[in-house]
């Protein structure tokens, strides 16, 4: 196990290890902001059995009322809902199935948690360490930096600059005097679904052989007790480096130059 993951575990399992990590991520309700003005037309357009004004009414805000595959492309292309009468058609069949009271609660429904994390790892990393540009980024010889780019221009950075071979943006872009350090930063609080993905994608950054940047996997949440998983064992017997994101600030000052 690396020596970043046994700090990980020691400030888990004896130290006041949730009360400091809410500072990085917060509890939210994850309200959906949603005009209450809006929920008017959707209820007459379903009364009167308007199709097309309900679809598009629905797809106007940020939460479909159910899952559907089709659904985001009709969000993108509104004039495909007049060319596509059976689509149309078959979901609102569905709505009209789950009755008003139904969709309501499906468009207001909660986020989940999972969903906000990124937010809130970068936010938390922007009050706490300086953010510069690309050029200013390269250049930098002393001290920490992050990368402030767009998503686009911050993962061809790291696949021309470091030669990672990445296919999106990680996380985590940073600079400790000349060295560049790339991960993925997750609070994850189970181990299948989407949040095992998740776990996947960070450890197959933090395991990249590629390049030369220091690749990390800022790993908290449920994982760290979860002994006897498979995903626990990945960190146990693994090299990788794998830690808390408190610990972060502590690793970018300690990277070998």
């Amino acid at each position: 196990m690396n020596e970043w993951s046994i700090r990980t575990l020691h400030l888990v399992n004896e130290q006041n290890y949730l009360d400091r990590l809410q500072g990085i991520y917060p509890h939210e309700e994850g309200e959906r902001d949603i005009n209450q003005d809006a929920l008017g037309p959707i209820r007459q357009s379903f009364e009167e059995r308007d199709e097309i004004t309900l679809l598009n009414k629905l797809l106007d805000l940020e939460k479909f009322p159910y899952k559907d595959s089709y659904v985001a492309f009709l969000r993108e292309d509104r004039t495909a809902i007049e060319r596509n009468p059976q689509t149309v058609r078959r979901i609102c069949d569905r709505l009209y199935a789950m009755g008003i009271d139904k969709i309501i609660e499906g468009v207001t429904r909660l986020k989940e948690a999972n969903t906000r994390r990124g937010n809130q790892f970068r936010d938390w990393a922007k009050r706490n360490f300086n953010w510069v540009g690309i050029s200013s980024f390269r250049s930098s010889r002393e001290g920490i930096v992050m990368l402030d780019a767009t998503e686009l221009d911050a993962r061809n950075f790291c696949n021309a600059e470091m030669g990672v071979g990445i296919s999106k943006r990680p996380d985590l872009v940073a600079k400790s005097g000349r060295k560049y350090v790339i991960g993925e930063a997750k609070f994850l609080s189970s181990t299948g679904g989407n949040q095992g993905r998740a776990f996947d994608d960070g450890m197959n950054l933090a395991t990249n052989p590629s390049g030369s940047a220091f690749k990390v996997f800022v790993l908290d949440g449920i994982h760290w007790i979860e002994h006897g998983s498979e995903q626990y064992k990945r960190i146990e017997y693994g090299t990788a480096a794998i830690f808390s994101a408190l610990l972060l600030d502590e690793f970018l000052s300690n990277v070998p130059q």
